[in-house]
């Protein structure tokens, strides 16, 4: 799409995407708690992540917030600042410390206007979200909690998880709230899953993160037996 080359020293996979997006906006760093944006702002900006781990959450019925997805390294952001008057429809917050790269409306609009063809790819990476979305909601309505839970945790290890002589590092803070965020249930019956996993040695939680330790018998709760 470009030959522009990406800024960093360590490109991701997505770097021939975010290469023009990243040359064209400005570094900043964020910090975990961080609120980059709330729901129904004004999309002014938009977003490439560096290193890090956003969440996207919405304001469910009853004032309970839902995570909708989790933004990792590479991914982009807030592509809603391509268009005009659109407003961000999810709550944007760091949950783990990073940077990222960010560019302005008025800049992307210019960007636009020099390669229409970047549109294509950001209305193509917005279908993509949406149906992340669409699935997050079809996971927490369908399912027992431990058949969520083990979903969410394989996916989230697919994205960013690390090898380790334990089994694979999640080097990201979910606090039980967190996860009972993105599977759609009560903090005690998540708690009350993590402690069982933990003492059947399924999963191992630490304070810099989540270790999957027997991903075979995830994948089982993620697939019980009728």
């Amino acid at each position: 799409m470009t030959n522009e080359r990406c800024p960093c020293v360590h490109p991701c996979a997505e770097a021939h995407i975010n290469a023009a997006i990243m040359q064209q906006g400005e570094s900043f760093r964020y910090k975990r708690g961080d609120v980059l944006w709330h729901q129904g702002d004004a999309a002014d900006w938009m977003l490439v992540v560096c290193t890090g781990t956003l969440k996207l959450t919405r304001e469910w019925p009853g004032g309970r917030d839902v995570i909708l997805d989790l933004v990792h390294r590479g991914q982009l952001v807030g592509a809603g600042a391509a268009l005009p008057q659109a407003r961000y429809t999810s709550t944007c917050t760091a949950l783990a410390s990073g940077k990222g790269i960010r560019i302005d409306r008025p800049r992307l609009r210019t960007l636009l206007e020099h390669q229409p063809e970047l549109g294509i790819t950001l209305l193509e990476l917005s279908h993509i979200r949406l149906q992340s979305f669409v699935d997050r909601l079809e996971e927490m309505a369908h399912g027992p909690v431990e058949q969520r839970l083990a979903r969410v945790l394989l996916r989230i290890g697919d994205h960013v998880g690390l090898p380790d002589s334990r089994g694979t590092f999640v080097p990201v803070r979910l606090t039980r709230g967190d996860l009972a965020g993105m599977v759609g249930c009560r903090v005690e019956t998540t708690i009350r899953v993590l402690t069982r996993w933990q003492r059947e040695g399924v999963v191992e939680t630490r304070r810099e993160g989540l270790v999957i330790k027997d991903r075979q018998q995830l994948t089982q709760f993620m697939h019980p037996v009728a």
